[in-house]
């Protein structure tokens, strides 16, 4: 094996340069460039320019892809994923995948790296971990409620979540009881996730952000009204007594508190209004369909979805190699563990019983995402109505969608 490849990703990744010192080491005729966009010099952060943001890195790519200059792997986080696959950036896998025996529901998580699959069989990127939200509620508010989510239930849509926790702030006679620690805005964000496929068709380049989404915003802000958040600098997060209804973590911390005896319970995977679990794409990787070097990249792929990689004391998430999981599971549960209240194998074994809802990839556009941040903040900060809001956006995001 042999040969120069180049990787790019936005940011420095600790695990992934170990894993190009490591396939070197194995192969000394291969040499391997990672450009990273921003990335830390001792306790300094650097980036190949002054403005250390996503539009930037975006930027900075698209002018490689236009001169045929870009990278042979591209790590897919924070980029428009559909644009690129549109313009034929990216290299379908999925015959990759099907012609590697050793990659199989054995050793992998295939609902996992099958996730981005789209309605044609192609995989144009794969994801590296098994990254995934967690809702979960207070139980203490859940105790003095006598509430309880129904039997059966494996994940569950933020806007079901938010009608128990607001059941759950209505049924207490505890102070300072609020429905989560983010404000109105934040909460509308992960309420329209519920709805995006109605509100924006990217395949079609459809967008129909009307009265549903209009509804939506006036409903968060009578939450907000009516006291169900709680006032900018009104908690001493010290000296009070408070409590949260419902949250939404990052798996392998939501599974541990979730152990716990006084803390979560009713922990289980976040989903769309449709039932889907989606997997975080923000360590994904694909291939640049102009590399010279596809069978190399393919290679250090594979590595990278190793057992050897993905059990790296760096590699922060949870593995879609399975020992690779087991691996991880075990280390950062000890990091929360100190004082040994939940065992290995129960941790692991609700880890696993949720990473199995995954069955959906997150292509979510960031561009969009900033649009709908935006304009919706601008409503909750009383700087324009729900109307003009979705009239900027529905205008905002079908002149995107359309350049």
């Amino acid at each position: 094996m042999e040969g120069e490849l180049t990787v790019s990703a936005m940011f420095e990744q600790e695990y992934l340069t170990i894993a190009a010192q490591k396939f070197m080491s194995k192969y000394p005729d291969v040499n391997i460039i990672i450009n990273s966009y921003v990335r830390t010099e001792g306790d300094n952060v650097v980036g190949t320019s002054e403005e250390f943001s996503a539009e930037s890195y975006r930027n900075q790519l698209n002018t490689k892809i236009m001169t045929g200059k870009a990278e042979d792997i591209i790590l897919t986080g924070h980029l428009p994923i559909h644009k690129y696959i549109n313009i034929g950036v990216f290299e379908d896998l999925s015959n990759l995948l099907s012609l590697t025996p050793e990659i199989n529901s054995d050793n992998y998580f295939m609902n996992v790296l099958e996730a981005p699959k789209n309605k044609d069989g192609n995989i144009y990127m794969l994801p590296l971990m098994s990254r995934f939200q967690v809702v979960s509620f207070d139980k203490h508010l859940v105790t003095d409620s006598g509430k309880k989510i129904e039997d059966g239930m494996t994940k569950i849509s933020f806007g079901k979540a938010l009608e128990f926790a607001q059941e759950l702030v209505d049924n207490t006679s505890r102070k300072n009881t609020f429905l989560m620690l983010e404000s109105g805005a934040h909460l509308f964000n992960y309420a329209f996730r519920d709805y995006f496929n109605q509100f924006v068709d990217i395949n079609n380049k459809k967008v129909n952000i009307g009265e549903k989404y209009i509804s939506l915003l006036n409903h968060v802000k009578d939450l907000e009204n009516n006291g169900y958040f709680a006032a900018k600098g009104s908690i001493d997060f010290y000296n009070m007594e408070y409590y949260f209804a419902f949250n939404v973590d990052f798996d392998t911390q939501a599974a541990f508190f979730n152990l716990l005896p006084d803390t979560y319970t009713y922990a289980m995977p976040l989903s769309d209004a449709n039932g889907n679990v989606y997997v975080n794409p923000s360590n994904s990787v694909g291939i640049n369909s102009n590399s010279k070097h596809k069978e190399l990249a393919w290679e250090f792929i594979k590595f990278l979805l190793s057992e050897e990689v993905q059990s790296l004391p760096s590699f922060y998430g949870l593995g879609v190699n399975k020992k690779g999981f087991d691996n991880s599971a075990e280390r950062i549960l000890k990091l929360y563990n100190k004082d040994e209240k939940v065992s290995k194998e129960e941790y692991r074994n609700l880890l696993e019983k949720w990473v199995m809802e995954i069955n959906a990839y997150d292509i979510n556009d960031p561009v969009i995402s900033e649009f709908i941040w935006e304009e919706s903040n601008k409503f909750f900060d009383g700087e324009q109505s729900a109307e003009e809001a979705a009239r900027i956006l529905q205008a905002k995001i079908s002149k995107y969608l359309n350049e």
